[in-house]
């Protein structure tokens, strides 16, 4: 799902919902490194690294909004490809 090399995608969204600073601890300790691994996050484990409740809401919305973002890209990639019938 996550087509942009290394982690700037990951920084750049936390950055989009001021939680930048979580960046490092987000990357090495809970090892999310593809937007996909945030399946497997739970509030938890945000705990676990001092993000507080507001933060992990701001985050899993940041995190809903980027993987609509990708969909919708998918998706009209896809549909350029289709080849019109010629009749």
């Amino acid at each position: 799902m996550q087509s942009e090399e290394g982690t700037e995608w990951l920084l750049e969204l936390l950055t989009d919902v001021q939680l930048q600073q979580y960046f490092l601890r987000i990357r090495d300790e809970l090892n999310v490194t593809r937007l996909s691994h945030f399946d497997y996050v739970k509030n938890e484990d945000l705990e676990k690294i001092g993000m507080g409740r507001p933060g992990q809401r701001r985050l899993w919305e940041a995190v809903k909004r980027r993987r609509a973002l990708y969909k919708r890209k998918s998706w009209m990639s896809k549909e350029g490809h289709k080849i019109p019938f010629p009749w």
